[in-house]
């Protein structure tokens, strides 16, 4: 098992620019702080992709069960590592690029992964419970679990399953976080099932993660073979976090 590590770029950077902030107040520099922040922060998105990939590649497990993760991490490590070449190359006028596009196209994509959860979702008696801006809590005794959809957009949800009603059979739970988070606790008699997709954000599942920039992954089940009741859940989250414990 790995240990976890922090970013240790990150606390360079932070005791780099704190000495330059030091000597610019003690005259014996003239850094313009300002200016080099604006020019060189894509350095980074730069440095973040290369320790993703050197963290969760070079230094992950080499099982098969990882195999799906590691690819996930490659292609989340070259995308900010790209972004960031590309936006650094910008602020240096090497080229111009429009960043408006991005915002042109980001929002439309959102809808239309809201509107992709909702159709793929159940058409149960549970129907959709919406959290714009707000929060949902089903955290009373003997709330009754059913199968539906739950969406937080800019919200948060509070899911606890150890005290619902939970029936004998399969129910299904989509669940989308845009801008928000979903949180979800499940008693030890129920099996579960979980597949996440994530954009610029992350799925938990009991301890496993799949984030970053982009990330799809289906979770290995935890199964009770004593108990008939089963959860399958679908996450998709964009900006945001859900998690499952």
């Amino acid at each position: 098992m790995r240990a976890s590590r922090g970013p240790m770029w990150l606390g360079i950077l932070a005791i780099l620019f704190g000495l330059l902030w030091f000597l610019n107040n003690i005259g014996l520099t003239q850094t313009d702080i300002g200016r080099l922040f604006v020019v060189y922060w894509p350095v980074l998105l730069i440095l973040w992709g290369a320790e993703v990939l050197i963290r969760d590649v070079a230094y992950g497990s080499q099982g098969e069960s990882r195999s799906t993760g590691i690819c996930s991490t490659i292609l989340n490590g070259a995308i900010l590592i790209v972004i960031g070449a590309l936006i650094l190359g910008s602020n240096l006028g090497i080229y111009r690029l429009d960043f408006s596009i991005v915002w042109k196209i980001f929002w439309p994509v959102v809808l239309i992964l809201i509107g992709w959860s909702l159709l793929r979702g159940t058409t149960s008696t549970g129907g959709t419970h919406w959290a714009i801006m707000s929060g949902i809590e089903l955290r009373n005794k003997g709330w009754r679990l059913e199968s539906g959809n739950m969406l937080a957009f800019m919200g948060g949800i509070d899911i606890d399953m150890t005290v619902a009603e939970i029936p004998e059979e399969e129910t299904v739970l989509n669940l989308t976080a845009v801008m928000g988070g979903i949180e979800v606790r499940v008693p030890n008699d129920v099996s579960v099932e979980c597949e996440g997709t994530a954009i610029l954000g992350g799925v938990t599942f009991f301890g496993e993660t799949a984030g970053g920039v982009i990330s799809s992954r289906r979770f290995g089940g935890k199964e009770v073979d004593t108990s008939k009741k089963k959860v399958i859940i679908y996450c998709r989250t964009i900006m945001g976090g859900i998690e499952i414990k």
